[in-house]
């Protein structure tokens, strides 16, 4: 049985914390609760608590402070941490510190908060249950020097078999993967799995193994070195798999790694789903690293093993698109080729293309290629099938008379950018950028007047009023009472640039003033300007201004 003790300075969190934890199945005791770290910590030097239950934020002594006593102090039970969403920055300095682990509150329920105390109780289940008294007594000293040789030739020849095991275990997990991957897609070259291993795996009947898939996204700006990161994630592998027989993670491909966990007939398995999210939370918390997960069933032999692997090389497609893969993505996720409504969206970014086409009208270009990337990501259509629309769609522009773009315009290059995106962000970063240079490259001169059209001015009355909204041009159209492709062209004509030119111009005067502030972190700034994707934000701000967004000094 294991003491718990709560510290919370708010007694309604104090209460409901308490009512949570099952008391009656007899392996925790309620011990006390405190108000704060000080007292909290009181009450474990009395040998009081095996788990202490600590909100972060705490008058006299915060949860950062009352771990860092505690483990000065000698302490041998475990501490788990209570936080809101904004105290992630405080919750990985609890985690370094020693944590466990941490739970949010605002969606703390008993299910969830009773798996982490049970995996909490097993650590300390295995801590108590590996210590051992040494040889004394009526042996000597001589017989329990030779006790002590022996324990440490025996470890020393366990560690090397667990070592020898491990690098079997990994090899095989390589294989099977490359095995999948090449059936799954026709990359990469088939391995050759073990089969002693596999044999040596599945010896109890009813042996169960988990894995995922886990990839380092594409935009990370400090992505840790491949190799490095397979050894981190086996590192987690405590908290991610208590009870569990084995865990092991490989480098599979650049970027993208296999994670595996092997449990007894006897051993629960943790679920799936909850696992690929504890995997991105704790790589985010411990090593400042954005993953990608695709998880799958447990596997009770090597074909089904080989089977859930494939299923996660198929679903692996759809980590292309940010929005399928923020909270882990299951391998019965499979990509579709197209439907209805996306090949409705393929044609409407055709029509922009074919329509007389007239200066300005790069902007319906963009607009509908930026539509059909949204619309692929909702459909959950194949990246292939997106690319090879969007190629398509290039080629057109390319050739389209009338958008005042010259002969001598290179797409090859755009074409490349378009097959060789690895994101969907990436993806719309080369669709703008591709705009961006057709646009330099087009022959239409501004007009030697400002723009005096009414239509004109109400349309920059109109972007400078919403530009924090999400603007289609059908809206601003609307709002003149022209049609999309000729106010674009007035719109062009008259000012020189065109409306996405120039909204994009307004948000980065906003944005810039915002940050000036000092108030915005830059994220905050992006998103009140209306520009949602911070990569792009980012992209933006240093064309217009020079430097990096984080780099604007507060006006004095």
């Amino acid at each position: 049985m294991y003491k718990i003790l709560i510290a919370d300075d708010e007694m309604i969190v104090r209460h409901a914390v308490k009512s949570m934890i099952r008391w009656d199945d007899g392996r925790f005791e309620y011990v006390g609760a405190a108000a704060n770290g000080r007292a909290a910590l009181e009450l474990a030097r009395d040998g009081r608590a095996d788990i202490v239950i600590t909100d972060i934020k705490m008058p006299e002594l915060d949860g950062i402070g009352l771990i860092k006593a505690l483990a000065s102090e000698g302490f041998g039970g475990e501490v788990l941490v209570l936080s809101n969403y904004n105290d992630f920055d405080l919750v990985r300095e609890a985690l370094k510190c020693g944590a466990h682990d941490y739970m949010l509150k605002l969606t703390l329920k008993s299910e969830s908060f009773m798996e982490a105390l049970g995996e909490i109780a097993a650590k300390l289940d295995a801590r108590r249950g590996v210590a051992g008294g040494a040889a004394s007594g009526a042996h000597g000293a001589e017989a329990g020097a030779q006790a002590g040789t022996d324990r440490a030739l025996g470890d020393r020849e366990q560690a090397g078999t667990e070592r020898e095991r491990a690098a079997k275990i990994k090899t095989w997990l390589a294989a099977l993967d490359a095995e999948a991957r090449s059936e799954a897609d026709g990359g990469g070259l088939p391995g050759e799995a073990d089969a002693g291993v596999s044999d040596e795996l599945w010896r109890d009947k009813g042996e169960r193994v988990l894995a995922f898939l886990v990839r380092l996204r594409e935009e990370e700006p400090a992505r840790p070195e491949g190799e490095r990161f397979a050894d981190k994630l086996g590192d987690l592998a405590d908290s991610l798999f208590p009870g569990r027989r084995w865990a092991h993670a490989v480098r599979a491909d650049d970027g993208c790694f296999v994670l595996a966990a092997g449990y007894s007939a006897a051993q629960a398995v943790p679920e799936a789903g909850d696992a690929a999210r504890r995997i991105q939370s704790l790589c985010a918390m411990y090593y400042n690293a954005h993953t990608q997960v695709v998880f799958a069933e447990p596997a009770s032999d090597a074909g089904a093993l080989l089977a859930q692997l494939r299923g996660c090389r198929r679903a692996e497609q759809l980590l292309f698109y940010a929005q399928l893969s923020a909270a882990g993505l299951s391998n019965r996720t499979l990509p579709a080729e197209a439907d209805d409504e996306y090949r409705r969206a393929e044609a409407s970014l055709r029509e922009s293309v074919r329509a007389k086409p007239q200066a300005g009208s790069t902007d319906l270009w963009v607009e509908g290629a930026l539509r059909l990337i949204e619309t692929a990501a909702e459909r959950r259509i194949a990246a292939r099938v997106l690319k090879r629309s969007l190629g398509g769609s290039v080629l057109g522009l390319a050739n389209a008379q009338g958008f005042g773009i010259r002969g001598d315009w290179d797409e090859a290059p755009w074409l490349a950018r378009v097959s060789a995106a690895a994101t969907d962000t990436q993806l719309k970063e080369a669709v703008r950028e591709l705009a961006e240079d057709a646009a330099e490259q087009t022959e239409a001169k501004r007009d030697a007047y400002p723009a005096v059209r009414e239509e004109v001015r109400q349309a920059l009355r109109y972007l400078e009023d919403r530009y924090a909204e999400r603007l289609a041009i059908a809206d601003v159209a609307a709002h003149v009472g022209l049609s999309e492709p000729y106010l674009c062209h007035v719109f062009k004509a008259e000012t020189g640039r065109s409306l996405l030119t120039h909204l994009n111009e307004v948000r980065m005067l906003k944005a810039h003033a915002l940050l000036e502030t000092g108030r915005y972190l830059v994220k905050q700034a992006a998103a009140e300007v209306g520009i949602h994707d911070p990569f792009y934000f980012n992209r933006l701000f240093k064309k217009r201004f020079g430097i990096a967004p984080k780099n604007v000094k507060p006006a004095d």
